[in-house]
């Protein structure tokens, strides 16, 4: 998406909703079958940059709340209860994912870590879609 086009994409919609699906199955079919060997690492991974995010955004919220009427508050109001909603899933899924034994024979467990790689991917695409939002905005500023 350039600067010229409509600043239009949000994490939420169709697609990245369907991004966020195929990459939770792909993650839980390769989980499954032991092709993720250190899943501890990538669970505490998902977890700190889940908090991260989350300062982030507070930090925005913040700034935004300093200086209305600007480019960050127009962003933060299209994309923050998207974000907000994949970073609180992201932190309750990893803690859970945390706090067991995290083996693939278990049914449960594939899921635990599928329902967490759909949020971590929800995450990721709505940062990048509030970046992008922001960046876009500045370009039809200047």
């Amino acid at each position: 998406m350039s600067c010229h086009e409509k600043c239009g994409f949000r994490a939420c919609s169709c697609l990245g909703i369907l991004i966020s699906i195929v990459f939770a199955a792909v993650i839980a079919v390769l989980f499954a079958f032991g092709l993720i060997p250190n899943i501890v690492v990538s669970v505490w991974i998902a977890f700190g940059l889940a908090v991260l995010v989350l300062i982030i955004l507070i930090i925005g919220i913040y700034t935004a709340a300093v200086c209305p009427q600007n480019v960050l508050q127009k962003c933060i109001c299209r994309n923050a209860i998207c974000l907000l909603a994949a970073i609180i899933g992201t932190i309750i899924a990893a803690a859970a994912a945390l706090s067991i034994v995290l083996i693939p024979i278990f049914i449960s467990v594939i899921i635990l870590i599928g329902i967490l790689a759909f949020f971590f991917a929800l995450m990721i695409i709505a940062f990048i879609a509030l970046i992008s939002c922001i960046v876009c905005k500045i370009c039809l500023i200047s």
